[in-house]
């Protein structure tokens, strides 16, 4: 293809990317955008028909749509796609034969896919039936086609967490159909792949007295995942009891555990029964187990092997039925080989190991737990706070190190000191230069936190740059009016940072 020709290709695909932009920007739901956006697509690259795809991934209420000719096979080829859907993956190519009907020849052509990308997740797919063309053409298309399913899956994922929230907010909904209040302290939200991966592991587990070792960083929620285990467990109505290994010292801890006999030490007044004896029948939580003392261990491993133990200043042996479920944040294997944790006991802890993803690695679950919160600090506070789109958008892009607990003290601390009935950006305590602008590709990037004050400032103003573009779908004069300055200072500053506005949709 000449050179001009391939750039005024180039140039009519980036101005139907721009309506397609435009058809999202005004619609007023979710159901009306779809069908639109996919002729819009279809009539871009010269299609004959195609369809939207969703998996089981997708978000509640969505319904796929078709366009154009032969719009049952389409629909047949996307689910054939749609359940094999990876956020990574890019838009594909590939010759097909559409097979013969009644009222039609069979045709040769190319399929085109991509898939409907939100947040770390894929859950449908656009296909797109065209006859056979140029591969300098596909060159251009396959990009538009890639942007496009990026741009609507976090569109469609947006607008589903937004009436999540609202719901739960408003409405006081649970989300699961549980019986009860609205707020549960003890139920585990979300509804990412992530998250219903580890819910399908705990419920597994759930049904057999097997150990299990819960793992994660501080604060994602070992102990609500130790609560899980034990309310679907068929110990359920017996006692659930815990235990913090690292908030004791090792001479009350063991007393903590075991139980001691009347006068067995100093202030030992009189018997008292151990978290073992308390939790018989029942399942015993000891979280921070990584800080037991190799002495504890030792007298840990035993009930474990053995299911008795004897109680501090005691000689009778004492039978019990416990489930243990033992929680840390601690690298256990490094405490194995540096000697500090016994191996024997770690793989008599470890036998159903599950871990508890950061916060980080579910960001689409924030709105989900910020719409939890507000119900619960606006409820004891007695107010009736929203929060904003861009406050929002600080939130799902800050990473949490300190998690669920962190977002939950930072949710309470808003409610208490916000100014207005909305919650404002102004009003969200995180580090505005480790907060991360998310991206099309739902890929965030963040200037690192010890860099210096220029550098932060330039990788911020970069993001900047880089969200107004694919905002604008590459329109420069869209761009800057997003950015409030004018195309001439947008052109230097792109040149600056060398930033290419036809390469900048598929970043």
């Amino acid at each position: 293809m000449p050179k001009s020709a391939s750039a005024q290709t180039q140039n009519d695909l980036l101005q139907q990317l721009e309506h397609i932009v435009e058809t999202v920007g005004t619609a007023r739901n979710a159901t009306t955008v779809l069908p639109r956006a996919l002729q819009l697509l279809g009539e871009a690259v010269g299609a004959r028909g195609g369809a939207v795809v969703f998996n089981r991934e997708a978000p509640r209420r969505l319904q796929g749509c078709s366009w154009g000719e032969h719009q049952q096979q389409m629909l047949q080829l996307g689910q054939e796609l749609a359940d094999g859907a990876e956020a990574n993956s890019g838009a594909t190519a590939r010759p097909i034969v559409l097979p013969a009907s009644r009222t039609a020849a069979a045709l040769t052509g190319v399929l085109l896919a991509a898939s409907l990308r939100g947040l770390q997740q894929a859950f449908g797919v656009i296909v797109l039936f065209v006859e056979a063309a140029p591969s300098a053409a596909l060159d251009m298309v396959l990009p538009l086609l890639y942007a496009t399913g990026g741009y609507l899956g976090l569109y469609l994922q947006t607008v589903a967490l937004q009436q999540r929230v609202q719901t739960l907010s408003e409405h006081g909904d649970t989300g699961r159909g549980e019986e009860g209040t609205s707020y549960d302290p003890d139920r585990i939200i979300g509804e990412s792949a992530t998250i219903r991966a580890v819910m399908q592991q705990l419920q597994q587990a759930a049904r057999s007295r097997s150990t299990v070792l819960l793992r994660g960083e501080s604060g994602t929620g070992k102990e609500l995942g130790a609560r899980a285990l034990h309310r679907l467990s068929t110990r359920s109505r017996k006692p659930f009891v815990k235990l913090n290994c690292a908030a004791l010292p090792e001479n009350l801890l063991e007393s903590e555990l075991f139980g001691h006999e009347r006068g067995a030490f100093t202030g030992a007044v009189r018997m008292r029964r151990g978290r073992f004896e308390l939790a018989d029948q029942g399942t015993l939580f000891l979280d921070e187990i990584g800080d037991l003392s190799l002495a504890t261990q030792v007298k840990l491993l035993r009930v474990l092997q053995e299911r008795t133990f004897e109680r501090v200043g005691g000689n009778r042996p004492i039978t019990v039925d416990v489930r243990i479920i033992a929680a840390t944040n601690a690298d256990l294997e490094e405490a194995v080989r540096a000697g500090s944790f016994r191996e024997d006991l770690y793989y008599r802890l470890n036998v159903v190991p599950i871990v508890l993803p950061p916060l980080r690695e579910r960001r689409e679950d924030i709105p989900l737990l910020v719409g939890h919160f507000l119900q619960r600090f606006n409820a004891e506070n007695r107010k009736n706070l929203k929060i904003s789109s861009a406050a929002m958008d600080l939130i799902v892009g800050y990473d949490w190190p300190g998690n669920v607990r962190e977002l939950e003290n930072c949710i309470e601390r808003m409610i208490v000191m916000a100014r207005s009935d909305v919650i404002a950006p102004e009003d969200v305590p995180v580090p505005i230069n480790r907060v991360r602008p998310v991206m099309a590709t739902g890929a965030p990037s963040f200037s690192a936190p010890h860099a210096s004050l220029p550098g932060v400032v330039a990788d911020l103003e970069r993001q900047r740059l880089i969200e107004a573009l694919q905002r604008s779908g590459g329109v420069q004069t869209r761009a800057a009016a997003f950015l409030g300055i004018t195309p001439r200072q947008l052109g230097y500053k792109l040149k600056k940072y060398q930033i290419d506005p036809r390469r900048i949709m598929w970043m």
